[in-house]
């Protein structure tokens, strides 16, 4: 042969004939070569490493020099077989007493593809049975208290399994009201104990000021009432007219040496 070519969605390896030298893909620099008896029409490779991204058709062209005109191909598919890795499970929607939910379960590798189906316990871990229900959701509807317990996820394929648990806990909707009574509640009780405390700081503030005021007086600047004034005037011009008649009195009861003689 003039050349064998090796191709897989880009080149994996190019062998030709009369320089005998090797052209690798860039994916395969270093995990792909050609068997020792290539010139000898034996055309095998070999991959080391194999991943995922590996799978795939491969197909290998012959070119013959006697032939320029025509090329020799051959397929093969290649599998890498791959086993599940751990699910990620969880539930979309509220398990909330007559809601719909979803239990959803995904391997992210898993070459073939791995194969889903799920097993129901109730509370007291006692299997209980279910639809036939493959894939990777597992749909509840209309659910019930009944429906509590925990869900298992098998994924699986030809060389090996892996699964997770889902706990569900049905509800009643009263325990969400309840819920947000509580928080409103909680809330509002707060508020008035701070209210309360503001009101007895500011109360306490106002009564300190008072006594400071009565304590301290302006003696200067305080003056007897108009009433008081006017009542203590009257008393003072009455003292000052008793006090002239007693003075008369006296005066006329006195007799001068002169009188006294005739």
């Amino acid at each position: 042969p003039s050349g064998i070519s090796f191709s897989f969605q880009e080149g994996v390896l190019i062998w030709t004939f009369s320089t005998k030298k090797y052209v690798y893909g860039e994916l395969y620099q270093n995990r792909a070569r050609v068997s020792n008896n290539a010139e000898q029409s034996d055309a095998s490779i070999t991959i080391d490493q194999l991943t995922m991204d590996d799978n795939g058709t491969y197909e290998c062209s012959v070119s013959l020099m006697s032939d320029l005109g025509g090329v020799s191909k051959s397929r093969v598919h290649l599998l890498v077989l791959v086993p599940p890795s751990k699910p990620d499970c969880s539930i979309q929607g509220e398990t909330v007493i007559g809601n719909n939910i979803q239990l959803t379960c995904q391997s992210k590798e898993g070459s073939p593809a791995p194969q889903y189906s799920w097993k129901s316990y109730n509370v007291l871990h006692q299997e209980r049975q279910v639809t036939a229900v493959t894939g990777q959701t597992f749909s509840l509807k209309n659910i019930s208290t009944e429906m509590s317990g925990y869900y298992i996820c098998i994924s699986s394929n030809e060389v090996g399994t892996e699964s997770c648990n889902i706990t569900v806990a049905v509800r009643p909707p009263s325990m969400n009201v309840a819920l947000y009574a509580g928080i409103a509640g909680g809330v509002a009780a707060a508020l008035i104990i701070i209210g309360i405390i503001l009101y007895c700081c500011c109360c306490r503030d106002t009564g300190k000021a008072e006594d400071t005021d009565v304590a301290r007086p302006n003696r200067a600047a305080y003056r007897e009432p108009p009433e008081q004034l006017t009542e203590l005037s009257g008393r003072q011009e009455e003292e000052g007219e008793d006090d002239y008649r007693h003075e008369d009195q006296r005066d006329a009861g006195r007799e001068t040496p002169d009188q006294a003689g005739r």
